[in-house]
């Protein structure tokens, strides 16, 4: 919806694996990066309904966590946003 492709990337990387995605869409104003991982909330300014409720990315870190890993959101320096997934060894 906010990009047109999107790239996945798996490295290993000293304490585990990395999981990338990357976008092109706008990004996120990074001031609103972590407010994103709140229950309920819908960064585009429509209200949680129809489109979707603001749990995913709520949700992905709460299970993240719970296995280890740590689940994060960056601005790519040439535009679009990184969702960063750091996956513990087995």
């Amino acid at each position: 919806r906010h990009g047109h492709r999107a790239w996945v990337t798996l490295v290993p990387v000293a304490g585990g694996v990395e999981l990338a995605i990357d976008d092109d869409g706008p990004g996120i104003p990074p001031a609103q990066i972590e407010q994103a991982f709140q229950p309920w909330v819908r960064l585009d300014g429509s209200p949680a309904t129809g489109g979707g409720q603001g749990l995913g990315l709520a949700i992905a870190r709460d299970l993240a966590e719970r296995s280890g890993a740590r689940l994060t959101l960056e601005n790519r320096a040439e535009g679009g946003l990184r969702a960063r997934l750091l996956l513990p060894p087995a």
